[in-house]
């Protein structure tokens, strides 16, 4: 962890030397005069709290209930405070905030971004609640068809063989819960940290529908691309994880097919995206994967995304439904700082994925 003595050693007059030195670090660091006014910071902090921050007071930009006190307490008594800081943005991320003093009527700042510490410990304890609670019902289940096949159903070879169908299925779901749950885990744990690689949009969502026809065609089902960009305009690049945008539409396409009227029509458009004002912008890529069924009532949509949640529960699990593949899209289109929207009327449940789109290079 960076060293407070280190900062306090450099004078006041070697900006040069601050401005190089400070670059080769992790942390956002930020010097302040006594008014809490930014004097000098580098990269990470204008990476955090914008390019603006300079020559103005910092707690226009770091809000905190302390602060204030903090700087107070480095200035007047000499003292260095830490303080826990939390950004509520597309996705959470915690911080740790030393205030020490620096040169004469200066205070440095050094930000440790703590979330990945903070996730895992989080995400730890989520997961072993998480599977000490789904996976009783099938352990108890397993444990009284074992009891019938050693007592009542022992000489039964009919009532066996059901028996161990039955335990074999329970068995594929606890297997296909633990999956869904690591992966889950794995995605939110990196949640904070956006994919940096080049990928194809409309080359990944044909891949994907090329290997979901097998089974939509199972169910007399048909998934068809619609590639609606407009025609004058290059489809973009988006900046993505290749194969963690292929997990979004593997899991999408699979709950339509798995939703989906037998026999219907599942589309999936690929064209520009919408901003805030649901104006056009060519620089969104959006895919939309459309299915004919059942209309999921509107207070159910808002929780598809929770772990777990399922409108049918019955049906969900008679299905193979894990409840985590409509979580692990959310936390996905996350951390590609993209956006998932659903709707769903008239028999018609849209997802509609909008991601960033780059130019190509």
């Amino acid at each position: 962890m960076l060293c407070i003595s280190f900062w306090r050693g450099m004078k006041v007059d070697q900006k040069d030397r601050f401005d190089s030195l400070s670059e080769l670090f992790d942390e956002a660091i930020i010097i302040v005069d006594e008014a809490g006014v930014v004097t000098r910071s580098n990269a990470k902090a204008f990476d955090l709290l914008g390019t603006q921050i300079t020559y103005n007071p910092l707690d226009n930009f770091l809000r905190h209930p302390d602060f204030l006190t903090a700087l107070d307490a480095a200035s007047s008594m000499g003292k260095k405070t830490d303080l826990n800081y939390t950004r509520m943005g597309h996705v959470r991320r915690d911080f740790k905030i030393r205030i020490a003093p620096y040169e004469v009527d200066e205070i440095i700042l050094i930000i440790f971004d703590t979330t990945l510490e903070n996730s895992v410990e989080r995400i730890q304890s989520e997961f072993v609640a998480n599977v000490s609670h789904e996976l009783r019902s099938p352990l108890t289940a397993l444990a009284g068809f074992i009891e019938t096949l050693q007592t009542s159903a022992k000489d039964d070879t009919e009532a066996r063989t059901r028996f161990l169908e039955i335990m074999q299925n329970e068995a594929d779901r606890m297997q296909r819960l633990i999956d869904g749950l690591l992966s889950l885990s794995r995605v939110e744990a990196e949640e904070h940290r956006p994919p940096r690689n080049q990928v194809d949009l409309m080359q990944l969502v044909e891949t994907v529908v090329a290997a979901q026809q097998h089974r939509a065609g199972a169910n007399n089902m048909e998934i068809v691309v619609r590639n609606e960009w407009p025609p004058q305009d290059e489809l973009p690049l988006v900046r993505g994880a290749e194969d963690e945008l292929s997990e979004v539409f593997h899991n999408l396409l699979e709950n339509a097919i798995k939703y989906g009227r037998d026999g219907s029509q599942i589309d999936v458009r690929v064209t520009t995206g919408r901003g805030i004002n649901q104006q056009f912008r060519p620089d969104l890529v959006r895919v939309q994967v459309i299915n004919i069924g059942e209309t999921i009532p509107e207070e159910h949509l808002a929780r598809l995304t929770e772990r777990f949640y399922r409108v049918d529960k019955g049906r969900a699990r008679s299905m193979g439904g894990s409840g985590l593949g409509l979580a692990i899209v959310k936390h996905i289109v996350n951390r590609h700082r993209g956006r998932l929207r659903i709707t769903s009327s008239a028999g018609e449940t849209c997802f509609s994925v909008t991601l960033q789109g780059i130019k190509k290079d």
